[in-house]
């Protein structure tokens, strides 16, 4: 598949259309590493609604790629060119391939979770750049008006939870998750494009499924404290961890997890709703 072919958006829309026919002769990897590369684009249609839905029902409908294609794909996605490409930018367009890149990690790890078929080398690799990626982005902007989603928040979320997810991932890795998954509640930008949920999901899914000690979390839920900082820094904080501790809050109620862990987060939730109703200016 050329590039031209690859950002021909009418040409997707055709091989969408017919059940995901690719055109003869295409190599399935060479297919799918070329609708990556289209995650550069600030063009929303060709980028969101075509590459990338295109490139997931190919992975996970259609399984396209054998196990060393899927790795191959991920590698790349994952190299210094995508996910980690000019990392550390803020409110430039770089961010789009970063921010898509980074949903790869889903396509690939999530179908390997029942059969476990990728190495357990390679999902540890994988882990830890997610880890990485998850530390180092600065560009927490949801949606962008003209250009569509960036939703690099979101997007992290989703990854860590696979990561969380695999049989391979340790306890230190989940750990290393839930600890992500604090700092991301915590950012100093207003995060209202339902990342506080995204992020909850992962970290529900970690507390049921009981992946990391009762002492581990003890030590966790002692991050959830007022932020300290300057004005408006923490009270951006402390907005976005309100709103995380309430959906993590309703999601193990709902999920009927332990009654203790639900009372710390109440208590969480209690101390950090006094602390703003004693200082409404």
């Amino acid at each position: 598949m050329t590039q031209n072919q690859s950002n021909n958006a009418e040409l997707l829309l055709q091989i969408i259309d017919s059940d995901c026919r690719l055109p003869t002769g295409s190599d399935p990897l060479a297919f799918c590493l070329a609708l990556v590369e289209n995650f550069r684009s600030t063009d929303a249609r060709l980028r969101d609604r075509l590459s990338y839905s295109l490139l997931a029902r190919l992975l996970t409908e259609y399984h396209v790629l054998s196990v060393l294609d899927r790795q191959t794909l991920l590698k790349v996605a994952l190299d210094d060119q995508h996910l980690f490409y000019r990392i550390g930018e803020s409110g430039t367009d770089s961010v789009f391939i970063r921010a898509f890149s980074i949903l790869v990690v889903p396509l690939i790890l999530n179908p390997d979770i029942e059969h476990q078929q990728l190495s357990e080398d390679f999902v540890h690799d994988t882990i830890r750049s997610v880890l990485s990626y998850a530390r180092e982005e600065r560009d927490r902007r949801g949606y962008i008006d003209g250009k569509g989603w960036a939703h690099t928040i979101a997007h992290t979320a989703d990854a860590l939870d696979s990561c969380a997810q695999h049989p391979f991932a340790t306890e230190s890795e989940r750990l290393d998750v839930l600890h992500r998954v604090a700092d991301l509640a915590t950012v100093a930008n207003p995060i209202y494009f339902q990342e506080d949920d995204r992020l909850a999901f992962t970290a529900s899914r970690i507390i049921e499924k009981g992946w990391v000690t009762a002492n581990a979390l003890e030590d966790w839920m002692g991050r959830f404290i007022k932020p300290e900082g300057p004005e408006p820094d923490d009270t951006i904080r402390l907005t976005n961890l309100e709103h995380f501790l309430r959906s993590l809050y309703f999601l193990l109620k709902w999920k009927q997890v332990d009654s203790g862990l639900i009372e710390k987060v109440d208590e969480r939730l209690r101390a950090l709703s006094w602390y703003v109703q004693a200082n409404v200016l």
